[in-house]
Parts: structure tokens; sequence; C-alpha cells
């Protein structure tokens, strides 16, 4: 009975999402970065950074966010690959 209401909670969020629920790491979503940015993944990758989503906004380029290998602090990774501390986290 449990699992019911799960179901109906969760489409009642997507519902009320205008564009569905959304993984938070698309397939295919190399094709949405730049090459600095899939370099800069990359090499994070090697020290145990995971690629945590991809905010995409409408009319706006896509916003890249990994956390750290200890999960303690999220990077924003710019158009041109820098890292930038990333403080924006929704709470749900």
């Amino acid at each position: 009975m449990e699992a019911i209401s799960m179901t109906q909670d969760v489409l009642e969020v997507a519902e009320r999402c205008k564009r569905g629920i959304k993984p938070p790491v698309p397939f295919g979503y190399e094709s949405l970065l730049t090459e600095d940015q899939r370099h800069r993944i990359d090499t994070c990758r090697r020290f145990g950074w995971e690629l945590e989503f991809i905010r995409r906004p409408l009319f706006s380029d896509p916003m890249v966010i990994m956390v750290d290998g200890n999960a303690r602090q999220h990077w924003l990774i710019t158009d041109n690959g820098e890292l930038e501390a990333f403080q924006q986290m929704r709470t749900a």
C-alpha cells in the first residue's frame, strides 16, 4: 500500500513540474558541453570527483556541477573549463 502512495506522490510532483522529471545527468550530455568542460570533467574524475548534475535552464547555457572526492564541495565548471565554488544548491 505504501508503494502506491509513493507512486502517487511522484506523479503529483511530475504534474506540477512543467518540464517533467528529467535525469540529473542526461543521456548524451557531452553534446551539451564545450570542449573545455569535457576536458575538465575527465581531469576531475581522475581525482575521484563525480558529475553531480547539469542544470538546463531554458534559453541559457547549461550549468555543469561536480562534487569533489570527499562529497563536501560542489563546483561549477564554466564554459572555459574553470572551476568555481557552487553555492546555489536547491533544497527539495
